[in-house]
């Protein structure tokens, strides 16, 4: 077992008030390094009071690092001949599907667009990650009862992938630009990219187009849009080329503005965001060395063309979004090091 996970036993054995974000940063650790010992370790906590919200974030390393042994426990103990998936702890759903319990495959397709709104989410999240070929025509239903409306189970888009082809993606394109509520919009995001590489074009549209507001942070799409991006293969290094080949001239300062403010929150989530909601998604591995090179680097001393030069001119030197690009770089620098000194604790060199 880690020290890590020993240190998490303690602290929430102990009695004391506990801080989300101090147990979120134990709880990322854990998930990136643990075992299924980790696993169950903090399985065992989670089952002493699973509907409170502390324990809730044990589920992210218990998913990443659980056995197929925890995941029938959690199915046994939670979920087997519930009626109504009203009194299920929030979360394992979601759990079951990503370790692959297919045993539990029947029970989210009755689920996923019920009246129990969080339910519902967990059971599209989870059965992303299980066969669903038995269920087909099933899933199809459902999804084809939300196309085009303005509320919906927000995840149900996401199993467009599990149940139709990708020839579907220009009506969920249609549904999310003409009808979707952008607090509603982000599993179309996220379904359209899990139709894979293919639609990287589309993400990117995507991205820039302010009918979507991707980038939200008070709706979360900004999470998903992170997520869509790294899955189709779309680079910071494609989005920020695109930005500065752009003829502002003719888009207009305002749609500039837009695009800059969904880069920089691409941005944030590359520098804190360690969730892995989708066990199977890729991962972007651009290293904070190329982004610090292509954000805040000059090609020669003599002129600043770096994407910071370039906004400066576009821009001017006063503009709100320059000094929050400025900020970004200090926080890039940081990584850039802890980087740097990560491959030297892993390789010696």
């Amino acid at each position: 077992m880690m020290d890590t996970t020993a240190r998490l036993v303690e602290m929430l054995g102990s009695g004391k008030k506990l801080d989300a974000s101090i147990i979120s940063a134990y709880t990322d650790v854990v998930a990136q390094y643990g075992t299924s010992e980790d696993a169950w370790e903090l399985y065992r906590l989670f089952i002493d009071d699973p509907y409170h919200y502390i324990r809730g974030l044990l589920l992210q390393p218990i998913m990443r690092c659980g056995d197929a042994a925890l995941a029938q426990d959690m199915y046994e103990r939670y979920v087997r001949n519930q009626a109504s998936p009203e009194h299920i702890p929030d979360g394992v759903l979601h759990v079951l599907g990503y370790l692959g319990y297919a045993e539990a495959t029947a029970d989210l397709v009755a689920w996923v667009n019920g009246q129990y709104g969080a339910a519902s989410v967990d059971a599209c999240m989870g059965l992303v990650h299980l066969p669903c070929e038995s269920y087909r025509e099933q899933l199809v239903a459902e999804l084809e009862k939300a196309v085009d409306q303005s509320l919906f189970n927000e995840f149900l888009p996401l199993l467009s992938f599990k149940c139709t082809q990708a020839d579907i993606v220009p009506r969920l394109v249609h549904w999310g630009e003409q009808h979707a509520s952008v607090d509603c919009n982000a599993g179309i995001i996220a379904g359209i990219a899990l139709f894979g590489e293919g639609q990287k074009g589309t993400i990117q549209s995507i991205l820039w187009n302010p009918l979507w507001e991707a980038h939200g942070t008070a709706t979360g799409s900004c999470v998903w849009s992170y997520l869509a991006m790294q899955h189709v293969g779309l680079t910071f290094r494609e989005l920020i080329r695109d930005l500065q080949s752009c003829d502002v001239s003719k888009v207009g300062m305002q749609a500039l503005e837009y695009r800059l403010d969904v880069l920089y929150e691409m941005l944030e989530l590359k520098l804190g965001y360690t969730a892995r909601p989708i066990r199977f998604a890729r991962s972007n591995e651009e290293s904070f060395s190329q982004l610090y090179s292509d954000l805040f680097s000059w090609s020669t001393e003599h002129r600043d063309d770096s994407m910071m030069g370039w906004m400066t001119e576009q821009l001017g030197y006063r503009h709100r979004m320059l000094g929050q690009y400025h900020e970004l770089r200090k926080r890039v620098e940081v990584k850039m090091v802890h980087e740097i000194e990560l491959r030297h604790v892993r390789t010696g060199n």
